[in-house]
C-alpha cells in the first residue's frame, strides 16, 4: 500500500529514503556555496538560493531530529 493512500498517523515519510541525509547537506552546502557566489552580481538569484538553502536545513534538522527520538 503506498502511503499516499493510507489514513494519517499510520504511516510515517522516512525522509532518508526520499533523499539520503547526506545528499541533503550535499545540496544544502552547495545552495549556500552558490548563493554567495552571486550575491555580487545578482541579489535576487542570491535571495532565492538561500532560501531554498533554508528549506533543505529544516528538512535536516526535522530528519536529525526523529532519529534522536528512536
Amino acid at each position: 500500500m503506498s502511503a499516499q493512500f493510507c489514513k494519517i498517523g499510520k504511516v510515517k515519510v522516512d525522509l532518508k529514503q526520499i533523499l539520503g541525509l547526506k545528499e541533503l547537506e550535499n545540496k544544502y552546502k552547495n545552495f549556500i556555496e552558490e548563493a554567495y557566489n552571486v550575491s555580487m552580481t545578482d541579489a535576487s538569484l542570491s535571495d532565492m538560493l538561500y532560501f531554498e538553502a533554508q528549506k533543505i536545513k529544516q528538512i535536516i534538522l526535522k530528519a536529525k531530529q526523529c532519529d534522536a527520538t528512536f
